[in-house]
């Protein structure tokens, strides 16, 4: 779990298995062309860190010049905890510490302007069946995966969007 934990609080892990995640079956060299500025050791090694952790994995292979090539897959992109749940709880520690000390760093900065950053955080509540919610996190991987698709430009800024769901079971509906 600490492996899992580490790769997914890591912002360099995170790209290369958005990239992945968009790209469906991706090799390394198909990686290293769309990860722009991520040295080719790192995303070896990171990808060596994904497999060892079971997030990625080799679903075929391909014959470069007689060497050869994998081509990853996601495996497992969601943790499951085990029934104490104390794996899970490390793990949504761990990402809102993540977060946490992002947005310390930015109110730190001399240059942090929220209307310009376009900062914010919502949180909705609704209510919806477990199929009505997996169409609706369907449709946001769409649009996501749309616009992490396009070619990268100049005034293009790197920007985190977390996504953080739970249930309010035992929470008085005011209906």
């Amino acid at each position: 779990m600490e492996k899992i934990i580490k790769i997914l609080t890591d912002p360099t892990s995170n790209i290369l298995i958005q990239l992945i995640r968009i790209g469906g079956r991706m090799t390394i060299s198909e990686i290293l062309e769309k990860a722009e500025g991520i040295p080719r050791a790192t995303v070896y090694r990171k990808i060596d860190r994904m497999l060892e952790a079971g997030i990625v994995e080799v679903v075929d292979t391909n014959k470069v010049r007689g060497q050869t090539e994998n081509i990853y897959s996601i495996k497992n992109i969601y943790v499951n905890a085990p029934e104490s749940g104390e794996d899970g709880m490390k793990m949504m520690t761990a990402m809102l510490l993540r977060l946490y000390g992002l947005c310390d760093d930015y109110f730190k900065r001399e240059d942090a302007d929220v209307e310009r950053d376009k900062l914010f955080a919502f949180n909705y509540v609704i209510r919806l069946s477990d199929e009505d919610f997996s169409s609706m996190l369907g449709e946001m991987y769409e649009v996501v995966d749309r616009y992490q698709r396009k070619g990268v430009t100049e005034a293009a800024r790197l920007r985190n969007i977390y996504l953080l769901s739970m249930p309010t079971e035992g929470e008085k509906d005011e209906r």
